[in-house]
């Protein structure tokens, strides 16, 4: 009869880690789950940005091809008027004075989407980290149970380690990402 006192102590141990675990579990998969939306947000974000940068680069380019037809122009005898010479050579210079800045408009795009492509990335890196450190705690769920079930108690020891390696691994991942 002492016994059963000691094996029910024991027991509420193993179900108070088994429920502790739980709750890592859940929370490791959660911080994954929003590191998930995040990546996706943050690739979607940079593949705006690039093509935004691609547009405007597609704009700078036509800026110089319509420069380049107004200085062709204006370089042959084909326009004789000297009104419409001055309009084309006017048109020509506005293209020239605003493509620089339509130019760096693109760079300052493309290093936008670079950069969250990198953030996209990253926090990616961390939600494959929380996946990990979430498996890990569910494994040590369910050699918490095993042991519970069977009253052995050499699974403890692995799930000591499994519920530590879960800790170390939802803190790096926690720590890894934005």
């Amino acid at each position: 009869m002492s016994h059963w006192p000691q094996a029910r102590g024991a027991n509420r141990l193993i179900s108070l880690a088994a429920a502790i675990l739980a709750v890592l579990a859940a929370l490791g998969t959660l911080f994954a789950h929003h590191r998930s939306i995040t990546a996706l947000a943050s690739k979607n974000q940079a593949i705006l940005l690039q093509s935004r940068a691609t547009d405007t680069y597609n704009a700078y380019e036509a800026k110089q091809i319509r420069f380049n037809i107004y200085r062709a122009l204006i370089s042959t005898d084909l326009v004789r008027d000297a009104k419409i010479r001055k309009q084309l050579e006017g048109a020509a210079a506005t293209e020239t004075e605003s493509a620089p800045s339509v130019l760096e408009q693109a760079k300052l795009l493309e290093r936008q989407a670079a950069s969250e492509d990198e953030r996209s990335q990253s926090v990616m890196k961390s939600y494959e980290m929380l996946q990990y450190a979430a498996a890990s705690f569910q494994i040590a769920i369910v050699l918490v149970s095993i042991s519970a079930l069977v009253a052995a108690r050499y699974l403890l020891p692995i799930v000591g380690i499994l519920g530590t390696l879960g800790l170390a691994l939802l803190a790096m991942g926690l720590a890894q990402g934005g």
